[in-house]
């Protein structure tokens, strides 16, 4: 179970787990920079697919292979790079960058006076590369600028370039300290920028290097250019020969001279400084992507997602080729990556937690839901499918789904809330906050929903129900349950709609002291009187009440009277009750002039024990005998000649007779004829299905005519909606019973619910005066 409530609350807090898994997990990709291989890969995408045309303000003279066959082995003298300073000067070059390192005198001191008269004499402006070796270690640190010679007569620039971790060069500092002066780069010698500061631009590797305007050195110092090929040219020398050395792993390009890094990064810079936002604004976007995704559902929000880390790419490429700015995209691609990867691990949890918690025939809660989410205390309420397995057998396997289903959504309605579970397949639970008497009220509604039957697929099905509880609300869902299953078991052994869990103990020493405790709830007034509206539906209003007894023990809670009633019954002492009930009906309905029923035991009858006392109380509150009507139910034993002549009796007094629970029992036309009945009460197991059942219609239609006949009144019990009673009332009925009229009550609330107000009855009196 703890693994199970821990899967729950990880599917319950799917949402906020999946906006921290992307936040923490976007955030530390960001800090430590582990995406940087997610926006390498992308720019090389950009680099390989988007190229540019380099601006050709730069051109190159390279020291390749032919010319080192031309001119000789490596080094040259560098009287011979005075000449070529010269032939650049001629050829009207802005400017000369060396991309090579003149940091020691020549071994011919001739050879350096003759570099540096060419220098002092040209009217170009030339920069020399100075020497910048380990600046990131300080151990083995190497610095030099370029021979005291040619110092005087060119600007020292910093051609040093730090790799990266992977030991490609993609970015180059704007300036760099060598033996205490602060010195611009080449590539901002060479692109006229003038940036103060340390930072380090990125190149754009779009440029290709070998789409640069280039020429080897021995071309041009035979002058085999075209007139103006360096006309106001920035021209940068150095070596492209791979025999010499000097090469770089650099993205997308692989393996370049040095001469290239500066030449790519001349060219990024005279585009303009690129501004590199790094991981913030796309992290950003792709957190509130991962926030807007749960809005979707789980199947909706994979697709946002997708949609989200696949279009980062292309909006780096897209901002990078058109703007200055540089758009890290990997922490984003990450925190997107791992939300994806979340919501596919939640979604397997929900997965395995609707395995766990949901029925095979109809993916409703199960038990295993009841145990995990019913832990607050209440009633543990069992309902079970008494003619399950004969309803599937007919139905098949494939709509026992929808059955399953249409008979929760009716249990919904009695139980009032939604957290309805399929315990197993013929069984269904609830966890009720209410009181015991309202649980009662709800199960006691079963019937009516049900009575119509269930439709499948064109198929109508009756269902026969039957309810157990457990009233012990500190017990959890895993102790209650068995004893609630165990309490609709006995109902349906009993053949009744819902039962009251008791233990053995429980049972026995019920039996035994029921009748002690009924007398002392008699005297502490824990038995009451309730009463259920009738309405006349000829005078259009309530014409009366039906009395019934109630028993709320103390301990026990609201006691069904089938309980208590037949025990008392059994034991000789059921007078004393019904004289109760006869008493508590009679004062309480003698002052409102309204009719009141009481059940009448037949035991009572033949023995000359109810014609007196009902003399003295009739008397006694000033109450008309024809308010008053005995209900004798038919399925009970019929009376015998003494119990007959008793009734007849009853009835010279002008007490009503009523046949209750009419169609349940044996009775013949003559036992009707010769009983004084004024009234036939028909059963509500008829009434409740005379628009689904034409055989109960066509009964109760018959026996309102036959009823009639015989000068009797009719009863209809069990009303639960307005279209039973529209057809009762179109079959010439009299009066209606049930909960569409009203409820069992107590006196209080029946006088203030179906009782007009004093003030109404004014109301109406100057209304019918002014007419």
């Amino acid at each position: 179970m703890y693994r199970l409530r821990l899967l729950a609350g990880l599917t319950k807090s799917a949402r906020s787990i999946l906006l921290t898994v992307a936040c923490l997990i976007g955030i530390a990709v960001a800090f430590t920079g582990a995406g940087r291989d997610i926006d390498n890969q992308v720019r090389e995408q950009r680099y390989h697919y988007l190229p540019k045309k380099p601006s050709g303000d730069l051109v190159l003279v390279t020291i390749d292979t032919p010319s080192i066959k031309a001119l000789g082995a490596w080094p040259w003298p560098r009287g011979r790079h005075g000449e070529i300073v010269a032939a650049l000067d001629r050829a009207g070059a802005r400017r000369i960058a060396f991309d090579v390192i003149f940091d020691q005198p020549a071994a011919d001191p001739q050879q350096d006076k003759l570099f540096a008269k060419a220098l002092a004499t040209t009217r170009t402006e030339v920069y020399l590369a100075a020497l910048l070796e380990n600046l990131a270690n300080e151990r083995g640190r190497h610095e030099a600028l370029p021979t005291a010679a040619v110092l005087p007569y060119v600007t020292p620039v910093s051609i040093w370039v730090q790799s990266d971790a992977d030991q490609y060069h993609r970015r180059v500092p704007l300036n760099a300290p060598v033996l205490g002066k602060h010195l611009p780069v080449m590539a901002q010698a060479l692109a006229g920028t003038h940036h103060p500061d340390d930072g380090r631009v990125l190149i754009d590797w779009s440029y290709w290097p070998y789409e640069f305007p280039r020429i080897s050195y021995s071309d041009v110092l035979a002058g085999r250019f075209p007139r103006g090929f360096f006309r106001g040219k920035s021209v940068l020398v150095g070596w492209d020969a791979f025999g010499i050395g000097d090469q770089y792993s650099v993205p997308f390009h692989r393996r370049l001279a040095g001469m290239y890094i500066q030449a790519a990064a001349s060219e990024t810079l005279r585009a303009g400084r690129p501004i590199e936002l790094g991981d913030g604004p796309a992290l950003l976007a792709g957190l509130l992507v991962v926030a807007m995704s749960l809005l979707f559902r789980p199947v909706w929000r994979y697709a946002f997602l997708a949609a989200g880390m696949f279009a980062l790419a292309p909006a780096q490429i897209f901002v990078e080729h058109f703007t200055l700015l540089r758009l890290d995209v990997g922490a984003a691609t990450v925190a997107l990556g791992a939300a994806l990867l979340a919501t596919a691990l939640l979604g397997i949890a929900q997965a395995m937690l609707d395995r766990i918690t949901k029925s095979a025939e109809a993916g409703l809660p199960n038990l295993a839901a009841m145990e995990l989410n019913e832990r607050d205390p209440g009633v543990t309420v069992v309902v079970c499918l008494r003619n399950y397995v004969e309803t599937t057998a007919l139905l098949g396997f494939a709509a026992q789904g929808k059955l399953l289903n249409k008979i929760r959504d009716r249990l919904i309605l009695a139980a009032g809330h939604e957290r309805i579970y399929q315990i197993d397949n013929h069984s269904f639970a609830w966890r009720s906050t209410e009181e015991v008497p309202e649980v009662v009220a709800s199960l006691e509604g079963l019937e009516a929903l049900f009575a119509p039957g269930v439709q499948v697929d064109k198929l109508t099905v009756d269902i026969t129900l039957h309810a157990g509880f457990c009233d012990e609300i500190t017990l959890s869902v895993q102790d209650a349950l068995p004893k609630a299953v165990l309490a609709a078991t006995n109902a349906i052994n009993r053949g009744i709609l819902w039962e009251r869990y008791e233990t053995d103990e429980d049972e026995v020493f019920w039996k035994l002291s029921i009748l002690n405790e009924f007398e002392q709830a008699l005297g502490r007034g824990d038995v009451w009187v309730a009463y259920q509206p009738k309405l006349d539906l000829h005078k259009k209003g309530i014409s009366g009440a039906e009395a019934l007894i109630r028993w709320t023990h103390p301990d026990r809670g609201f006691i069904r009277p089938d309980r208590f009633v037949r025990a008392i019954e059994d034991a000789g002492r059921i007078e004393k009750l019904t004289l109760y009930v006869l008493e508590r009906a009679i004062a309480d309905f003698a002052p409102l002039k309204l009719s009141v029923a009481v059940n009448l035991s037949m035991r009572m009858l033949g023995k000359n024990r109810i014609e007196a006392p009902l003399r003295v109380l009739l008397e006694t509150y000033g109450m008309p005998a024809e308010k008053l009507t005995l209900e004798i139910t038919e399925s009970a034993t019929m009376a015998d000649d003494q119990g007959f002549a008793e009734l007849e009796a009853l009835r010279a007094m002008g007490v009503n007779i009523s046949i209750d629970d009419y169609g349940t029992g044996q009775s013949t036309l003559s036992y009707l004829k010769r009983l004084p009945a004024t009234e036939l009460k028909i059963d509500q197991s008829f009434v409740r299905q005379v628009l689904t059942s034409r055989s109960d219609a066509v009964l109760i239609n018959s026996t309102i005519k036959l009823a009639h006949e015989l000068d009797m009144q009719v009863v209809a019990e069990g009303v639960e909606d307005q279209q039973v009673l529209d057809a009762l009332a179109r079959m010439e009925c009299d009066i209606i019973q049930g909960y569409h009229v009203g409820r069992p009550v107590a006196l209080e609330e029946f006088r203030a619910k179906f009782l007009p107000t004093p003030k109404t009855e004014r109301t109406r009196g100057r209304a019918r005066r002014a007419a």
